[in-house]
């Protein structure tokens, strides 16, 4: 009895998405992130002008990257957001 020609062909094994490929994002009037950058979330400042700005350390292959992000929310608000998202 000879083999297969094709032994690999076929859907036994279907591509399944995986957490990467679904978008979750967390939403501020402004600006939406991913909610896997909130893992590296460093700081989060309040500007006199009622405004927040959140600052992230991305680790990288030598050191950091150091981003940041405006929102138009009061810091209360703001955080009110982050806490709800985290969990």
């Amino acid at each position: 009895m000879r083999p297969c020609k094709y032994p690999y062909l076929g859907t036994t094994k279907t591509k399944q998405k995986t957490k990467e490929e679904k978008l979750e994002l967390v939403a501020f009037p402004n600006i939406a992130i991913r909610k896997d950058l909130l893992r590296h979330i460093y700081t989060v400042v309040k500007n006199h002008d009622g405004t927040t700005i959140i600052y992230f350390r991305i680790p990288k292959i030598l050191g950091y990257e150091e981003q940041r992000a405006k929102i138009n929310l009061s810091y209360q608000e703001t955080l009110r957001i982050l806490n709800s998202e985290v969990e």
